[in-house]
């Protein structure tokens, strides 16, 4: 049995100890060769034999190992002497083999100007380790990321003072410190100026707003972006943290987010005060009219009014039912487009107007301008939701009257995981992750299930979700996803439209492949960094591409590899920036998708495909 002060050395340290020993079993008794040797070593090494005496009596009980008389204590002492010096060798040898941690530094520079920037937060994730490693840029925008085992790091930059896109760059350390890791950032911006009525007088507590106009769901709408402000006494808004460079669009509306059961307007519409209306910038209450707004990077864009106009109040009148008929409510009103809910970009969630009815039910909500609303009713335990339901309502140019809103109870949602034709010959072990998130309320809906198998999803009400079905294995997809006989990979499921007897199935494929996309200047040096964009060559219009579109960042030697994919044709292109769901942007890559470097992925395989860096035209 290996003696316990060996075991507690660990391995580097007991294999040469071990090592030394059937040395002095090959000396037959006789140490002193070898204890020349490792005097000699002592001699060449500076070490002092009187760092060893800490060991103690651990190696007195040594020379039982070797099956040597102990009784001669010059024996002894050699043994100690030898085996002392084995220790110590193999606590060298084990830091000369030990994992050496590292550091990244550099910059983070405004792109334009050069200028060092502030207050930047640079963020990594360790493997194992609970908290990301972070620095904070100083007055000199230095940053510098300590303590980095050797390994291959994704690096991100951002504004720790704005909300707003980071910066990503990728770096491989091998136990050298890295320098000059720099951030090049397009500086956000700033938009001020005034709300003003149609008298040309300011109008105070008016929520401004960006607006992005973008893909989802393969559709193309309007939602709420980042940041928001609030006009002052004087009318005067301020937004901070603009993106550079994409189109927004300037929204002003009046919020108020506690109504009351019943309104106290008059009932003739014509004794009515008259009520803001949502005006989009410069002064038009259409959204097909706004005119967007592009800033430079770091640009400052003042003197920005918008003319907000009036329009006749309209009232809605009804009562919200619970299971057992009327009954007291949560409910809540909400101008469509934009709305809180989710969008391309991960969506943005507000509180919502809205009050509770009274016993009866019944609700009067006024101060409604002409447009899309969606009215919504709701029960709940704590932070549960029992009970659930929405209609969507227009106001045109009269009062609404006689408008039911029904709160059901959620139902579970049945489903079947398949394989596409025959199953694999090694059965699947991985997991299936399938999620369902409400497009204009919070909450989440899923698990993880068996390939192949059925499952359940609760709490399931009749509303509209978006669908994420998530599988990693090599050669292993998600093929489609059906509900009734309609695919919800790139669309909405709703599932009342089809809610008695129909359930999800999920179609798994295992021949699948990998495009290692490897991207290169005209001189091979790679390129670190930048965006590779793979489009699936049947994609069939703009709303489909910006459903489907695969994007991701190149690594430190110019490679970009995808997940897996099906097989077929494939066209990819990279550029230094990743693309936005805008239309603009969809359109002009849809546009020339034919003139990217074509590629053909076989099925099971993996297929490199070189590019240079171009741009999107």
């Amino acid at each position: 049995m290996m003696p316990r002060f060996l075991v507690l050395a660990g391995r580097h340290v007991w294999q040469p100890i071990l090592a030394v020993l059937m040395a002095l079993r090959a000396t037959k008794g006789d140490e002193s060769p070898l204890l020349e040797v490792t005097e000699s070593w002592l001699h060449l090494t500076g070490v002092r034999a009187g760092l060893f005496d800490r060991l103690g009596g651990a190696f007195d009980r040594a020379g039982s190992l070797l099956g040597r008389p102990c009784a001669n204590s010059v024996r002894v002492d050699k043994l100690k002497r030898v085996l002392q010096v084995a220790v110590l060798t193999a606590g060298v040898a084990a830091a000369q083999t030990a994992v050496t941690n590292a550091s990244v530094s550099g910059m983070v520079k405004d792109s334009v100007t050069g200028q060092p920037l502030a207050n930047y937060t640079v963020s990594t994730t360790v493997k194992g380790r609970e908290k990301d490693v972070t620095s904070t840029t100083d007055s000199s925008g230095h940053y510098k990321l300590m303590d980095l085992p050797p390994g291959g790091y994704r690096l991100s930059a951002n504004n720790a003072q704005h909300f707003g896109r980071e910066l990503v760059r990728h770096v491989a350390v091998n136990g050298s410190d890295v320098e000059n890791l720099d951030f090049q950032v397009l500086v956000t911006g700033t938009i001020t100026g005034k709300v003003l009525d149609e008298n040309k007088e300011p109008v105070p507590d008016i929520t401004v707003e960006l607006v992005k106009r973008e893909y989802f769901m393969g559709n193309v709408g309007y939602y709420y972006g980042f940041p928001s402000g609030r006009t002052d006494d004087r009318g005067d808004f301020i937004l901070t943290g603009v993106e550079p460079g994409k189109p927004y669009y300037l929204l002003a509306e009046k919020l108020e987010y506690m109504l009351p059961a019943h309104s106290e307007a008059p009932l003739n519409p014509k004794l009515r005060k008259r009520v803001p209306v949502r005006t989009w910038y410069p002064s038009s209450t259409v959204r097909e009219s706004a005119e967007a707004m592009i800033l430079r990077p770091g640009e400052k864009r003042d003197g920005v009014t918008i003319e907000m106009k009036k329009s006749p109040s309209y009232c809605v009148e009804g009562t919200t039912f619970g299971l057992l008929g009327a009954a007291a409510l949560h409910f809540s009103v909400e101008a469509m487009q934009p709305s809180s809910g989710m969008s391309s970009s991960g969506g943005t969630y507000t509180m919502t107007p809205g009050g509770t009815t009274a016993a009866d039910g019944a609700f009067r909500i006024c101060d409604l301008y002409p447009g899309v609303y969606r009215l919504s009713a709701e029960d709940r335990e704590g932070n549960f939701l029992k009970n659930y339901g929405h209609i969507d309502i227009t106001i045109s140019d009269q009062d609404l009257q006689g408008v039911r809103a029904n709160a059901v109870p959620s139902r579970s949602l049945d489903g079947e995981v398949v394989w596409d034709g025959d199953p694999p010959k090694t059965p699947v072990t991985n997991k299936l992750s399938i999620s369902l998130s409400p497009l204009f309320r919070t909450g989440y809906l899923g698990g993880r299930y068996n390939v192949p198998g059925t499952f359940t999803i609760d709490g399931v009400f009749p509303d509209e979700y978006a669908l994420t079905a998530m599988f990693h294995a090599p050669g292993i997809y998600v093929k489609d996803v059906t509900f009734g006989d309609r695919s919800v990979m790139y669309e909405p499921l709703r599932p009342a439209a089809a809610m008695n007897g129909s359930g999800l199935r999920v179609a798994m494929a295992h021949d699948g492949g990998t495009l290692i996309v490897q991207v290169s200047d005209t001189d091979g040096n790679p390129g670190v960094d930048l965006w590779a964009l793979v489009i699936p060559g049947e994609v069939r219009s703009e709303g489909e591409l910006a459903a489907r579109l695969l994007q991701g960042q190149t690594d430190q030697i110019g490679q970009y590899t995808t997940q897996t994919l099906p097989p077929g044709k494939y066209y990819v292109v990279a550029t230094d920036r990743a693309i936005d769901p805008s239309p603009e942007s969809i359109g002009r890559l849809w546009r020339s998708r034919a003139r990217y470097q074509e590629v053909d992925l076989p099925a099971g395989g993996a297929t490199q495909v070189k590019v240079e860096p171009g741009k999107i035209e």
